[in-house]
């Protein structure tokens, strides 16, 4: 055989031999969803997850919770830090800050957080600071059920992957969505954002599974939603909730899994501890933290707090509580006054959910409180509503709250218990279903409540908050112990 044909057949051969010995090739497919598991290098291996939600800026409580961390992480050097969201709003330390929330994400970046989904709440001061914490912190912001377009510059994933000892985690972010399609954030803060349903994309994601050795769930979507999650996904190994505030003492499995929730404003933290054995997950438990039991406070996080907490403008006095406020409503009286009379107005509402303290105790009242209170800088606006549309607003507002009266300033009134009534005693005179009355509220009430009116409202350009302050530096002392309007 000459040296021609013998090239010729050893081609041969090697053609034969590549088509029916290769390996079985699949459809091709995006990176992030093959179906194959690579190989896990975990053998036997405990992955311990600290985590929190609904933390609201409770900056003081960071030097214990940061002493709990560095605790743990002498036991767990590999400790994994998560926050189930709404990291912000409640603290105008925080808040009102000169860049939005530096605090709260600084302080976060030294503790060490490890990931965040996005709560409703991160919404509150807009896209672009959003932007900002997202641009400075040293941690993913998780959300799969926000749509992001292409001209919004915004980095949130819908999960990242963190390997721990060997194991390989993938953890997944979602968001609470209201009947009316959107997180419960100021709708102009979303306005070139859409959502979908948690329980309509979550599915999408069970591949997750197959590529890593546990997945978890950070879930701002309420203990309640949380558990029809578990129901409908059992692939998940845990969810970590957060939005309802629920302090889940004994968390425990619901179809496989587990599900749980630390209460809100850092006075809890949960420990996830997850057993492998030969790369299989074969425990799961979770243990509440009391941080207020940490008796140590880390020495540079309490120094950091002092420093955020040296604001001489929100710790000026402006009047005087001559008795202590005891709940939600006395306050809300107070900021609906405090709107009406600084508006003009014959009446003011204001929404249950926009009181964000339940209590301020007798004595000065600074700036800093009023902004605890009512922290969201919404404006203020003024409608021309005749009596039949007042009432019909009243009840519009009481099902958009959940059966909750809204605060009002200016008169009295009964919902009855179906929610299709409403009986209203006016503060001074009679009030007549034919009249026409100034209505005011913040934007917040008017974007998200239906409104029938008789024109298109009018910005008074002034915030809620502001209102108050100039209310409360004109009236110098407050008494509204045992003030009730809404039955």
């Amino acid at each position: 055989m000459n040296k021609k044909r013998l090239l010729l057949l050893l081609v041969m051969l090697a053609v034969v031999a590549y088509i029916y010995l290769r390996p079985e090739q699949k459809e091709p497919v995006e990176s992030t969803q093959s179906t194959e598991k690579p190989a896990s290098m975990a053998g036997d291996a405990e992955v311990n997850i600290l985590s929190v939600n609904d933390m609201h800026a409770s900056i003081d409580m960071f030097p214990k919770f940061a002493a709990l961390v560095d605790s743990l992480r002498g036991v767990y050097p590999d400790l994994l830090v998560f926050s189930a969201g709404d990291n912000r709003t409640g603290n105008p330390v925080n808040d009102q800050y000169d860049s939005v929330n530096y605090p709260m994400t600084a302080l976060m970046n030294k503790v060490g957080f490890d990931a965040c989904t996005v709560g409703n709440h991160e919404w509150d001061a807009g896209i672009a600071n959003l932007n900002n914490d997202i641009k400075r912190a040293d941690f993913p912001f998780l959300c799969a059920n926000v749509i992001i377009p292409s001209t919004v510059d915004l980095d949130i994933k819908p999960f990242v992957f963190i390997e721990n000892q060997g194991v390989k985690l993938a953890v997944i972010g979602l968001i609470e969505i209201r009947h009316d399609g959107i997180p419960g954030s100021h709708p102009d803060n979303l306005k070139q954002l859409s959502f979908r349903r948690p329980e309509t994309v979550l599915p999408q994601y069970k591949y997750l599974k197959d590529q890593n050795d546990a997945v978890i769930l950070l879930s701002h979507c309420g203990l309640e939603t949380d558990l029809e999650l578990a129901q409908t996904n059992p692939w998940l190994d845990a969810i970590l909730g957060g939005h309802t505030h629920t302090l889940v003492e004994n968390p425990t499995e619901h179809n496989g899994v587990l599900v749980t929730q630390a209460g809100s404003h850092l006075k809890n933290a949960t420990l996830l501890t997850l057993k492998f054995k030969n790369g299989k997950l074969v425990g799961k438990k979770a243990t509440v933290l009391d941080v207020n039991a940490v008796r140590k406070e880390n020495v540079e996080v309490a120094q950091m707090v002092n420093e955020f907490n040296d604001a001489p403008v929100l710790n000026e006095a402006i009047a005087v509580a001559k008795t202590t406020f005891k709940n939600s409503e006395e306050l809300g009286c107070m900021l609906t006054d405090a709107i009406r009379e600084m508006s003009g107005a014959d009446f003011a509402f204001q929404n249950t959910g926009g009181i964000r303290i339940n209590t301020l105790k007798k004595g000065p009242i600074t700036v800093k409180d009023v902004y605890s209170i009512d922290p969201f800088n919404n404006e203020v606006v003024v409608y021309q509503m005749t009596g039949t549309q007042v009432k019909r607003f009243i009840l519009n507002s009481f099902r958009k709250n959940g059966g909750y009266p809204s605060y009002v300033s200016g008169m009295t009134y009964k919902v009855s218990v179906d929610g299709n009534s409403v009986w209203i005693t006016k503060e001074h005179g009679n009030f007549s279903t034919q009249q026409l009355y100034k209505v005011a509220m913040n934007s917040y009430m008017a974007s998200t409540v239906n409104i029938e009116s008789e024109d298109e409202g009018q910005s008074t350009f002034m915030t809620s908050e502001e209102m108050l302050v100039a209310f409360l530096r004109k009236h110098k002392e407050v008494d509204y112990q045992g003030v009730v309007r809404t039955k």
